[in-house]
């Protein structure tokens, strides 16, 4: 496999437009990287400059050390995985699989080989007569991936290849593509819109916005300690609740509407900071029911082991919670919400970074 490097990349159009800002990311033999961000954020156009599907404005793309920033993308032994399969509709799953290798005239034992073994390590053993019109969304993803490993290339790259895919089926090939990545130990870059894709499958995770890299870090990294509103706000399902608050001279946080003593930790580390305007993050499951903070409840979702409680603190203020078990409560139902000190966060007002 190989490593990957990323230097200084930009990409600009003739029209002004900056899709990606000043990329750059070091990425080691066997790593799973995972681009994430909301659509228009410039992650698939990072993964296209990559490939070499996309040009490069400014910066250098280095592949095993090798600068491949002007060769064309079948000089950069890479294989992508796309989000539409991009299979053939005339030929079989075997002659769509193969096909790469016999346009590279190799040999047809070792074809079959490469052939015979990705169908095996993805299950299309008996699919290798059938066409793609006969095969379910899940198999044609197979299918493609099952191409990217026959031409044994040094780096996979997957362009949100699950999106097409109804939310079990997701699941599924989520947990097929971690398996395929320990088994064959290979560097993959993976772009997604879907933060559970993200969390699950990254070793790192590379969060973007407008085409700038916001943070870089291990899922519990991002998810424990963002460095900005905007990591805050994206990774955590659901999202994480802001408040504007400010510090106060006896070791508390105080909004609109509470007050929460800080953590022994958090008062060490904003010790000095008495006035200083900043934002309050608190996460949905960092929540309990207690005796503090009146909540007013809009409407309840039952996921089984946890419930959603969507409503309002104070006169209006929209939040939401999630609370172990299933839990009956109605729109109206007005209850008493307290809040883990150990587990807020906090951001400067005017700059948005983490106060951390």
């Amino acid at each position: 496999m190989a490593t990957v490097g990323l230097k200084n990349l930009n990409k600009a159009y003739p029209n002004g437009a900056k899709a990606v800002g000043d990329f750059s990311l070091e990425i080691a033999d066997g790593e799973f990287i995972v681009l994430v961000g909301p659509s228009g954020c410039g992650k698939s156009t990072t993964l296209r400059m990559v490939a070499g599907l996309e040009g490069v404005s400014s910066g250098k793309v280095f592949i095993d050390g090798k600068d491949v920033t002007s060769a064309a993308p079948k000089d950069r032994d890479i294989a992508m995985v796309f989000q539409n399969y991009a299979l053939y509709p005339q030929m079989t799953v075997y002659r769509n699989m193969a096909f790469g290798l016999t346009l590279k005239r190799e040999d047809p034992e070792a074809v079959h080989e490469k052939v015979m073994r990705a169908a095996e390590i993805l299950g299309l053993l008996h699919q290798l007569n059938k066409t793609p019109a006969q095969l379910s969304g899940g198999q044609r993803q197979r299918v493609a991936v099952g191409r990217a490993i026959v031409r044994n290339p040094k780096v996979f790259l997957f362009d949100e290849p699950l999106s097409n895919l109804d939310a079990k089926l997701r699941g599924q090939m989520r947990h097929e593509i971690k398996l395929l990545h320990k088994m064959l130990k290979a560097t993959m870059i993976y772009v997604t819109h879907d933060q559970v894709e993200a969390m699950t499958l990254a070793d790192r995770i590379v969060v973007m916005n407008n085409g700038i890299v916001q943070q870089v870090g291990a899922p519990m990294e991002l998810y424990k300690r963002p460095a900005n509103l905007f990591v805050a706000g994206f990774i955590g399902l659901p999202p994480m609740n802001f408040f504007d608050a400010a510090l106060t001279e006896n070791g508390a946080v105080k909004t609109e509407f509470f007050e929460i003593e800080l953590s022994a930790a958090d008062a060490e580390l904003l010790r000095g900071s008495a006035g200083r305007e900043i934002v309050l993050g608190i996460r949905p499951e960092d929540a309990e029911l207690g005796a503090q903070t009146d909540f007013t409840v809009d409407i309840r979702e039952n996921l089984g082991q946890t419930t959603l409680l969507h409503g309002r603190i104070g006169e209006g203020k929209k939040a939401v919670f999630k609370l172990a078990g299933w839990r009956e409560y109605k729109p109206g139902d007005r209850l008493k919400i307290d809040f883990k000190p150990e587990k807020l966060h906090f951001f400067d007002k005017a700059t948005e970074k983490s106060c951390r």
